[in-house]
């Protein structure tokens, strides 16, 4: 790698890939949309180019000159009652991106992708890259736009195009500027009138700056049409509580919710979200998708790659000190 464009640059996973790339001594070049503070990539040397994935010219004017391409622009939202502007930057703008890159001769693409993309594994197994996908039955916009922009980027790499594929799991950690549904999370968890309850379900998580590197070591190691994981711990909601209870020095109690009482709860507050217009503490589809434990294998990374991950812990303990150094908690 030389030159890298890095959409999304600004963004939270964007801008931790903009600097693993730059400890690498790559030059880097971060697409923004046009009024997108910059606040992730102050301080650094990188060449800031504003723009819309949705827009053809742009990408070709922000992939110009440069040998490789992060595409990590994406809308992650949870709570999507009209979804029609996220099915056109995550799929749309994949197309964009991808089709400017190969007329401009771009020589490898990392796409980021999501474990959402992918299936949740049977209950008591581990999906891996292969995992076929299967939430059909759930109208979850982010999953299903996930799905289709990664099918976008392989059909590319069916032609010809050098695409590599990255799935993370649910990022969290420092830089959380939106911030994202996995900070939210925790914001909740910080907040004193937070109800002490879970249900059953899980999911898998991976810090940050963990997910970035593995980005940049699919650019340096990885194959071509391959698709990689990169999360590091399958957790339980209980576990996750826990976790963050020790990461926070704090003992607190939990009680689990019956699920019927659970799906009252968060109905109720979908409901209450469509008549105010402000996103519920937790989306409907989100709660339901995760009731079934979703964990994944990382093994490929970290043998193929040689990527590492840091311990849950450390991760929650840097979000919340971020999160409070920058006033959201």
């Amino acid at each position: 790698m030389r030159k890298a464009l890095v959409t999304g640059g600004c963004g939270f996973l964007g801008s931790q890939i903009v600097k693993s790339l730059l400890a690498r001594g790559v030059q880097v070049r971060a697409l923004a949309l046009p009024k997108e503070r910059p606040d992730n990539l102050d301080g650094l040397d990188v060449e800031i180019v504003r723009g819309d994935v949705r827009s053809p010219d742009d990408c070709k004017a922000a992939v110009a000159g440069c040998d490789t391409v992060f595409h990590a622009a994406a809308i992650y939202q949870a709570w999507a009652p009209d979804p029609s502007r996220m099915y056109e930057v995550n799929n749309r703008g994949t197309f964009h991106v991808m089709e400017a890159s190969r007329r401009e001769g771009v020589e490898k693409v990392i796409y980021t992708a999501s474990i959402v993309s992918l299936g949740r594994p049977a209950l008591g197994t581990l999906g891996d890259e292969q995992t076929a996908y299967e939430g059909w039955d759930l109208d979850f916009p982010y999953s299903r736009a996930k799905f289709h922009s990664r099918e976008i980027a392989e059909s590319f790499a069916q032609w010809g195009l050098d695409v590599r594929v990255v799935c993370p799991g649910m990022i969290f950690g420092p830089g959380d500027i939106a911030p994202t549904p996995s900070g939210k999370l925790i914001l909740e968890m910080l907040k004193s009138n937070t109800p002490p309850i879970y249900v059953d379900g899980g999911a898998s998580f991976v810090d940050v700056r963990d997910a970035a590197e593995v980005h940049a070591l699919v650019a340096e190691k990885g194959r071509a049409g391959e698709r990689y994981l990169a999360t590091a711990h399958n957790l339980s909601n209980y576990e996750f509580l826990m976790s963050a209870c020790r990461a926070l020095g704090v003992s607190r109690k939990y009680y689990k919710l019956p699920l019927p009482a659970a799906r009252a709860v968060v109905s109720a507050m979908e409901l209450q979200a469509k008549r105010t217009g402000k996103e519920p503490p937790l989306a409907r589809v989100f709660f339901e998708y995760s009731l079934k434990p979703s964990f994944y294998d990382n093994r490929k990374s970290v043998q193929e790659l040689g990527a590492t991950y840091r311990d849950v812990e450390t991760s929650i303990r840097d979000a919340v000190a971020w999160f409070r150094e920058h006033g959201m908690a």
